[in-house]
């Protein structure tokens, strides 16, 4: 058996805003990250998305890991443009409810991705929904087939990218997986264990590394 871990990347900016780098606490929780996951190591090979704030917590991670792979850069793993599925709902009339809070956009995000997924208004995407879960599956069969047997690899990504590979491997409604997409922790890390014919989900959203500071959990 092998180990493909996926990282999530550390806090970044405003939802809606300059979202695509760091916070200074995105930092600190891939500084932790690197530090406490040590013992994922030997790492055979690595893999980034081509974003900012991927780049920016593989480099984080492995000050703190210790002697690792230089990441390969993939625009595969990247994000799928989350303002854009944003901006075509609201676009439509829907709109989160006023002074609902972080629980009322939620909801809305989440009406709004499943019109993305729907796949009946592919034209007023960037990336349709299908295109963005195959790009996903072909990163995702690219890495496991470059992983020789007890090998392992890591992988910095998003929480989109980490949900649809969980929709694939628990056979999930496009729902479900957005619903996983809210709940993953800003540098959690989730393990796909690889064998002859066989992947499996072993580990979702794993932040011991985050337990001594509660103010490090963050999930933007």
């Amino acid at each position: 058996m092998s180990d493909l871990w996926l990282i999530r990347h550390g806090q970044a900016g405003e939802v809606m805003g300059d979202y695509d780098r760091l916070s200074a606490r995105g930092f600190q929780q891939s500084a932790a990250a690197g530090q406490t996951w040590r013992h994922i190591a030997p790492l055979h090979q690595a893999w980034r998305g081509a974003m900012r704030r991927h780049a920016e917590t593989a480099a984080t991670f492995a000050e703190n890991f210790g002697p690792m792979p230089i990441p390969v850069e993939d625009s595969d793993w990247n994000e799928f443009d989350h303002q854009s599925v944003v901006r075509a709902a609201l676009a439509t009339g829907m709109r989160p409810p006023q002074d609902g809070g972080r629980a009322a956009f939620f909801a809305f995000f989440l009406d709004a991705m499943g019109r993305w997924a729907s796949g009946d208004h592919d034209a007023d995407y960037i990336e349709s929904y299908g295109a963005f879960q195959a790009r996903v599956d072909a990163a995702l069969d690219r890495a496991v087939a470059q992983l020789g047997s007890g090998e392992s690899a890591v992988v910095f990504t998003s929480g989109g990218v980490i949900s649809a590979i969980c929709r694939r491997l628990l056979h999930l409604a496009p729902r479900e997986a957005f619903r996983i997409n809210t709940i993953l922790a800003n540098s959690g890390v989730t393990r796909v264990r690889v064998g002859p014919g066989l992947l499996s989900l072993a580990t979702l959203n794993a932040h011991p590394h985050l337990d001594a500071d509660p103010a490090l959990f963050t999930l933007s």
